[in-house]
């Protein structure tokens, strides 16, 4: 078989570029899962580095927590032992309570010193949380849009693709059998590319096959200037058609 004519050339030609056609919008389709699932992960992932900020914020409170605690643990020895001085008859004793009392000042100065210090980096950091939270919610609003778009498109993608298969259907019912067969057969082995236009070297004017680049023998050359024929390439087995021959 090298050489196919038929008068359905043209048609074949024309279902071959609706399979291209239909072949784009199915990769076209199927990236928008892929692309959704990229802005999800693109979210959280800066959603993560955003929760540094709420947990450094949260530990700060923590600890500030830990240290009013810790100043009414401090207020509380101070009076218990207060009320113990007015106890004591042994001077020891007394001065040892007195001893308890300074000391529990003392580290009531030093935990209030710290609450302080720490009252500064938490408006730091609540104020570096509220920005990360603005940021974050202007990324949530981003990711919602871009992903609201991709389904849109998504939508649009199925919907013309469900067209296209349904006007392929109709082309390919036009089409004689055997000639169909033999076109699905090769397709299905040449990543969906069973007809192609030759390529014509402008300087030159020499054929090659559009498919594997082939140069076309002059016997092809004079094949596929036939009306209505598809000259086969003996490399790939592609059927190859002159533009002006078919479409003329």
């Amino acid at each position: 078989m090298e050489t196919i004519h038929t008068a359905d050339a043209l048609r074949l030609a024309e279902l071959q570029k609706k399979d291209a056609a239909i072949s784009g919008l199915k990769t076209r389709l199927a990236a928008v899962p892929r692309e959704l699932e990229k802005l999800e992960v693109e979210f959280a992932r800066k959603k993560a580095s955003m929760g540094a900020a709420r947990e450094a914020l949260l530990d700060l409170q923590k600890r500030k927590k830990e240290k009013e605690l810790a100043i009414a643990e401090a207020e509380e020895g101070i009076r218990k032992h207060q009320r113990e001085l007015n106890q004591v008859k042994n001077n020891d004793a007394f001065k040892a309570l007195l001893g308890e009392i300074e000391r529990d000042k003392a580290a009531k100065d030093g935990l209030e010193t710290e609450v302080l210090l720490l009252l500064d980096e938490l408006d730091k950091a609540a104020g570096a949380d509220s920005a990360m939270q603005a940021e974050l919610r202007k990324a949530q609003e981003v990711r919602d849009a871009e992903a609201g778009a991709l389904e849109s498109s998504g939508r649009a993608l199925a919907a013309e693709l469900a067209a296209a298969e349904a006007e392929r259907a109709a082309q390919a019912g036009g089409i004689e059998k055997g000639l169909l067969e033999k076109y699905e057969t090769v397709r299905a082995s040449r990543a969906g590319v069973a007809v192609v236009p030759v390529h014509e070297d402008p300087a030159t004017g020499k054929l090659s096959c559009g498919g594997c680049h082939m140069a076309l023998t002059p016997q092809k050359t004079l094949d596929v200037k036939k009306s209505d024929t598809f000259a086969v390439c003996p490399e790939c087995r592609r059927f190859m058609y002159l533009e002006r021959t078919i479409y003329g």
